[in-house]
């Protein structure tokens, strides 16, 4: 058996500079403090999304959580993606959520080719729901009309494609 003679001890040296104890005590209050400004995971909420109506369990359905008028259908705050199962559903959660108004914009990109096809006159022909189940006649909605409100406790919504 071969033996190594390490010197493990030598990188554990005794503390010599009188500083050290007051910056690890300042370094232990800040990080306190910062950690107690933020919103305690007891508080965050989740979401669950059951979205209906896939037609096909084919492609990628696409479950996006805007969480404001600024970042609607431009950035989105969060997003999970899967297939539908056969009858056509697929469930969304999304963890750790503070208090706030959100969207919801649900796309099945039945062929996977990464866009939304509209068909004829610009009407999808593809899946696509928003919260609220909102169905605009023409163009987009805004934010108002899809949003809802997450408090502290676990909130459940439901979209169908159309």
């Amino acid at each position: 058996m071969m033996s190594l003679n390490l010197p493990i001890l030598t990188y554990f040296k005794p503390i010599t500079d009188p500083t050290m104890p007051r910056l690890r005590i300042t370094s232990l209050l800040s990080g306190l403090l910062l950690f107690s400004s933020m919103p305690a995971v007891a508080e965050l909420a989740s979401l669950k999304v059951t979205v209906t109506g896939a037609t096909t369990t084919t492609g990628t359905v696409e479950v996006t959580l805007f969480d404001s008028s600024e970042s609607f259908l431009k950035k989105a705050f969060l997003q999970q993606s899967g297939k539908a199962d056969v009858d056509g559903i697929i469930i969304a959660e999304f963890f750790g959520l503070p208090e706030g108004d959100y969207a919801v914009v649900v796309v099945h990109d039945e062929n996977d080719n990464g866009t939304y096809d509209s068909g004829i006159l610009g009407f999808g022909s593809e899946g696509l729901g928003y919260s609220n189940n909102v169905r605009p006649w023409l163009g987009r909605p805004d934010f108002d009309e899809v949003k809802f409100s997450i408090g502290t406790e676990p909130a459940e919504i439901e979209i169908s494609l159309h």
